[in-house]
């Protein structure tokens, strides 16, 4: 902390303040709901990759995926990061060109138009669940303790506040632009931190002389369970919010299939420089330049702050405040869009006007930020964060809206409903068993629940409640078809 110089102070206050007058000079743009919640539909494809590459990858990947190559190695890419690609791929040239041909708004509106109003708010319940800051404030909380020697809470509440302010004030039109900023600083001061990291441990060298072979073998020696459960978060590209309101902000398929395809190649740029110094951190603590008592999700940010000199130590901060604050604002937008537009508007007032949509979207981003606040500081590790969200995105909308748009003659309503809402219930009783029932594992930080049945004893972990949550979604939907008596 000593490090931390009043030229990085400096540096760290300047980007904050450019980001709140941002915010101020777009909010005088006006306009109507669809110019607040998707810009008139006239993204074009410069800033979409700016926006998509930015919103996606902030502290949770950062942190996390770096989480994953300390203490698992090269498997965080190959055999977490590298699914999400090919899954990103599908989510393209199968679903996004069929979603940009309706004049959609969100997630949840595509299953109330698939479905009915039930599967409205189920589907949006899910996710502003999915939407709320909780990754993106727990990422402050990180960058506050292990770089400025601030409290978690504190670091939360002012990093997290200045994105609200702008978010809350110019609406996606905020959010596009100063991602474009963001998604500079995040690519450029993270590659220039790589040749300084592997200076200090001796180079790659110096990886394979510390570390054990496990950390070079593809799939590693996690246990299976525990990787197919983070391999299959990114099935959450499927009906990720975030990326469904950029495509109906979007000028055309073509500018997002463009956008997104170009994005994964940045993508997995950006997972591999992670991944590679996660590793490095691993190597400097064996060798004793770090502190080996250092948490996993901490231990990138120790890395570079051992590293990076006066001046530099700043700009890294600003980019990775940028990085979150980047992913922050897109989903506090989807989340207070999902209250207002999906809940608040069908349920009790269908002919609200567009300037009253945008003043509900307003406090629907209040109400997310506070809830995010509240998930962020319940959890222990960030990983562990993540899975309890994509669970219920996942669970409540992946099966519906898969059927929905390639079995068009499927689109009954109890299907949608019955699918939704056994996925969304079961994430949240499985956890409220596993929490209330089971015990905090300190070594494995996360809850853990024992269970003698059937002559044999049954470990089960928060993250493995997708196991039962997604399979329960699909049986939902096909009862709700069986259930329904109108011909096929």
């Amino acid at each position: 902390m000593e490090r931390l110089s009043p030229i990085d102070f400096a540096i760290i206050a300047g980007y904050m303040l450019l980001m709140m007058g941002l915010g101020v000079v777009l909010a005088r743009r006006g306009g109507d709901f669809t110019d607040f919640f998707l810009a008139g539909r006239a993204l074009t494809t410069p800033i979409l990759i700016a926006s998509l590459v930015s919103t996606y990858y902030g502290i949770d990947v950062l942190f996390g995926t770096s989480q994953l190559a300390y203490s698992e190695g090269v498997v965080a890419w190959f055999g977490y990061s590298r699914v999400g690609y090919f899954v990103i791929l599908v989510m393209v040239f199968a679903l996004a060109k069929r979603l940009k041909r309706e004049d959609y708004a969100s997630l949840p509106d595509v299953m109330g138009r698939f479905y009915d109003d039930r599967s409205r708010y189920t589907s949006a319940a899910a996710t502003f669940l999915y939407s709320v800051p909780a990754t993106s404030l727990y990422g402050f909380g990180i960058i506050g303790s292990a770089l400025l020697g601030w409290s978690p809470v504190l670091s939360m509440l002012l990093f997290g506040s200045i994105a609200l302010i702008y978010t809350v004030a110019g609406g996606i039109y905020a959010v596009a632009f100063t991602d474009v900023i963001q998604f500079v600083l995040m690519c450029v001061l993270l590659a220039a931190a790589v040749p300084l990291a592997l200076g200090l441990i001796g180079g790659f060298d110096a990886m394979f002389i510390n570390l054990e072979p496990a950390y070079f073998e593809r799939m590693g020696d996690m246990s299976l369970g525990l990787l197919l459960i983070y391999a299959s978060t990114h099935l959450a590209a499927l009906v990720e919010p975030s990326f469904y309101q950029r495509i109906f902000a979007a000028r055309s398929f073509k500018a997002v299939r463009n956008a997104i395809l170009i994005g994964i190649v940045l993508w997995g740029a950006y997972d591999w420089v992670v991944t590679v110094l996660g590793m490095a951190a691993r190597t400097a603590v064996l060798q004793g330049v770090l502190d080996p008592g250092i948490a996993g999700d901490h231990s990138l940010a120790q890395l570079l702050f051992a590293v990076l000199p006066v001046g530099l130590l700043g700009l890294f901060i600003a980019g990775v405040l940028a990085a979150q604050m980047s992913t922050m604002d897109s989903y506090c937008l989807v989340a207070g869009g999902s209250l207002c537009y999906d809940i608040y508007r069908p349920l009790f007032h269908r002919e609200a006007s567009e300037e009253t949509l945008v003043r509900g979207t307003r406090i629907g981003i209040l109400v997310a930020w506070c809830v995010g606040f509240a998930m962020a500081a319940s959890f222990g590790q960030l990983l562990g964060l993540w899975v309890f969200m994509a669970s219920f995105l996942i669970s409540t909308t992946l099966a519906p809206i898969l059927f929905g748009l390639y079995m068009p003659a499927w689109r009954r309503p109890l299907a949608g409903f019955l699918s939704s809402i056994l996925g969304l219930s079961s994430v949240v009783l499985a956890n409220l068993v596993i929490v209330l029932a089971g015990h905090y594992s300190e070594a494995q930080a996360t809850y853990v629940l024992e269970v003698d049945s059937f002559g044999r004893h049954w470990t089960l972990i928060q993250e493995y409640i997708m196991f039962l949550s997604v399979p329960l979604s699909f049986f939902g939907f096909f009862l709700g078809l069986m259930l329904d008596k109108r011909r096929m």
